[in-house]
């Protein structure tokens, strides 16, 4: 990783009565980026010892919504200024200043359809709400079984769904420009496979922090923290004659099998949600009237796999066109293993008097595995 410290000497470096030189003011944001950087490396250590890969379920909730934050990386925790910041930080939402609308589609990995709603709507001196769904569906398939291992000509199906509500405030602000905001995001989560289903519930809290310092932005949430889920059904449910007691009686030897049938259901394994822990910084790099160049970082700690850093790069044109880059490092023994990578997309933004329309088209490399497609619409109103 290469850091690069953007500085002024004539304004850094203060020369006061007597000679004295004050302290240098980029020391505080610089010492920040530091630790920051010095967390996000110290999160690859536990990857060695063990990665825990496959030990989540609810994968779905991986999947992250919005063709921008896609063609970035998913470096958007620092970010975070559209509505697809439900899902990567909520704290984000305080940053919108209209009521906002997603909707994003994902032309997923083999054949799978991924879908995602988003809302959210500033209320002045409470703070900003929203409201997510996801929806995942794979292609029906064929039932087999051993006796008919090429197909039984009964179909099942599955599909995964989250709905969630956020909040979001700002808690303070300086005239510095330093601010902190607080969000959280409550989601319910059901999944079905053919009569079978599991459901439970989640949050996800984070915080966004402006330094002041330019435009430096820090942020970090905490994302599917809940309890854990196991799957119930029909299917699972099995039927088995018990037999009675042995009769004492000399003549009739043999046991009583009258009892009526109980009922007895296989019991699944519980299986945790894929919480995982997110840390983003942000700047910009150029910003005027005409260009504007953000650079992003985020790192991720999740608790069924081992680390990863996301690099994302966005440059836009009056604020109209756009053009976006990413790559994802996995860090850790199976970082050799890791299909993704490369991500690249584009933006644009169409105004009809006080709304605006966004449509944004993300690219992701998977390697071995096809390529994923993402388109995303939105609206600010």
């Amino acid at each position: 990783m290469h850091n690069t410290i953007f500085y002024q000497k004539s304004q850094d470096y203060r020369i006061a009565k007597g000679g004295k030189v004050d302290t240098p003011r980029y020391y505080t944001p610089f010492l920040s980026i530091l630790v920051m950087v010095a967390m996000m490396f110290s999160l690859n250590v536990s990857s060695y010892a063990t990665t825990n890969v496959g030990t989540a379920g609810a994968q779905f909730l991986k999947i992250g919504p919005g063709a921008r934050v896609d063609s970035l990386g998913g470096a958007f925790g620092a970010i975070a200024n559209d509505v697809t910041t439900i899902y990567w930080n909520p704290a984000g939402l305080s940053q919108l200043e209209k009521t906002s609308f997603s909707d994003t589609h994902t032309v997923w990995l083999a054949d799978v359809r991924y879908n995602y709603l988003a809302f959210a709507t500033p209320i002045e001196k409470i703070g900003t709400l929203g409201a997510s769904v996801t929806f995942l569906n794979v292609p029906d398939t064929e039932i087999t079984t051993l006796d008919k291992p090429d197909g039984t000509g009964l179909w099942y199906s599955a599909w995964d769904t989250a709905v969630s509500l956020a909040y979001s405030r700002q808690l303070y602000k300086k005239e510095s420009g330093a601010n902190l905001s607080f969000g959280i995001n409550a989601k319910y989560i059901h999944q079905q496979i053919h009569r079978e289903n599991a459901k439970g519930v989640a949050i996800d809290v984070g915080a966004l922090y402006h330094t002041g310092w330019r435009s430096l932005r820090i942020g970090m949430c905490f994302s599917n923290f809940g309890p854990e889920m196991s799957f119930s059904g029909p299917d699972l449910e099995t039927g088995t004659e018990v037999a009675g007691e042995e009769q004492i009686a000399e003549y009739s030897p043999h046991p009583d099998t009258t009892n009526p049938t109980r009922k007895a259901e296989l019991d699944t394994v519980e299986y945790p949600l894929p919480s995982n822990f997110r840390l983003g910084v942000a700047y910009d790099l150029i910003d005027d009237e005409s260009n504007l160049l953000t650079i992003a970082l985020d790192g991720n700690h999740p608790n069924d796999n081992s680390e990863r850093l996301n690099l994302g790069m966005e440059y836009w044109y009056r604020k109209m066109a756009a053009i976006r880059a990413g790559y994802k490092f996995r860090l850790g023994p199976d970082r050799t293993d890791d299909e993704e990578g490369l991500t690249l997309g584009l933006g644009i933004h169409l105004k009809f008097g006080q709304t605006m329309l966004s449509l944004d088209y993300a690219f992701a490399d998977f390697g071995y595995l096809n390529d994923a497609h993402r388109v995303s619409v939105g609206l600010k109103f």
